[in-house]
Order: structure tokens, then C-alpha cells, then sequence
């Protein structure tokens, strides 16, 4: 797994649901849909999957990480992630919090698990199907 920072969302807003949204991004049109054209450091999709932890504009200051990814024999992998960083006070200002990250594509992957790590143990927070 490769953390990546720097990555704002600049897609329409109504396509996110309330609290966490987990995306698998395969193809450069599905990234350029959340992060607009030109940027210079896109992912190489033939050789790697983006996976994006992303909330709807709030200007509570969350940081949202991706802990680990586990690649399990069989057709799927999970992914571990903090959710509940406070980070401080309220912002300014509205603010997309947002975790990106790669790795490695896989053939025989059908979904992407992501899991928020709790004290109580994990909770499926969404699982995402791969395009073939």
C-alpha cells in the first residue's frame, strides 16, 4: 500500500452519501470525476487500483487513514482504516476529509472490504465491487 497525499476532491458533492465513502478507482474518466483533469501525478491503472476514504464538505477537522491492506487468498481484499481522528477544533472553512491511497492490482479480486478498526473490534464499513 502507497499512501498519497495532496489529493483534493473536486467532484459534485451529490454523489456522496452521508459519513464514509469508499471508492476503488480502475479507470483514469472515474478519477478525473473526483479529482478533475490535468493532474500530473495519476496512478498507472493498468498496474495499480486507487482506493479513496472520502466524507462530504464538513468543517469539523477529520483525519481519515488507511491503516492496512490484507491480501487474503480467494477473491477479495480488506482494507483497514481509522475514521475517527479529530483533529482539532471546527475549520474555517468547509473541507472534504479524504485518505488516499494504491496497490498493487489483482487478478481474481471480485470486492474490496474496507473495515474501520474499532476498540470492540472491526466493522464492515463498505464492500466494493471490481470492475472487470
Amino acid at each position: 500500500m502507497k499512501k498519497l497525499q495532496g489529493y483534493y476532491f473536486s467532484g459534485n458533492e451529490s454523489v456522496l452519501k452521508d459519513g464514509v465513502n469508499c471508492f476503488v478507482i480502475q479507470k483514469k474518466q472515474d478519477f478525473e470525476k473526483l479529482f478533475g483533469k490535468g493532474r500530473t501525478d495519476t496512478p498507472s491503472f493498468s498496474k495499480e487500483w486507487m482506493l479513496i476514504l472520502l466524507m462530504p464538505a464538513t468543517k469539523k477537522d477529520i483525519e481519515l487513514e488507511f491503516i492496512r491492506v490484507s491480501m487474503k487468498a480467494g477473491s477479495f481484499i480488506e482494507v483497514y482504516c481509522d475514521l475517527n481522528k479529530l483533529r482539532g477544533k471546527l475549520l474555517t472553512y468547509e473541507a472534504n476529509p479524504i485518505a488516499v491511497c494504491t496497490i498493487p492490482k489483482f487478478d481474481g479480486i471480485k470486492d474490496i472490504n474496507f473495515y474501520e478498526e474499532r476498540k470492540k473490534g472491526l466493522e464492515l464499513i463498505e464492500s466494493v465491487q471490481v470492475k472487470r
